[in-house]
């Protein structure tokens, strides 16, 4: 039998491998229940909080343009720039979304 210690020390992956091992004999009365409808309905319930956040923040934002621009190559810098801004934050919003993914399957496993 393991200690403690070597199960924690196992990657998901491991863990992973682990259960899907049919040739380990489980006792006739365990009964695992995991919540992976559960975890499904969170997640999705979680992705349409966020899209209606998203969406009320940008509909109670005024829509007033700052400036116009004569000299083409001037706002062309300026959507270089709001491009590159609006990159950044879909990519830090990525992130959050990967690092949740992974919580979420450590809760689904636990």
């Amino acid at each position: 039998m393991k200690k403690i210690e070597d199960i924690e020390k196992l990657s998901a992956e491991d863990l992973r491998r682990i259960g899907a091992d049919e040739s380990i004999p489980l006792p006739e009365d365990l009964q695992v229940r995991l919540p992976r409808p559960a975890a499904r309905y969170w997640s999705i319930a979680a992705a349409a909080a966020v899209m209606v956040g998203i969406a009320g923040w940008s509909l109670s934002r005024p829509a007033e343009p700052r400036d116009t621009f004569d000299d083409p190559y001037l706002a062309y810098a300026a959507v270089e720039q709001a491009l590159a801004k609006t990159s950044a934050r879909v990519h830090a919003a990525g992130e959050k979304i990967e690092e949740t993914e992974k919580l979420i399957d450590q809760l689904i496993y636990w």
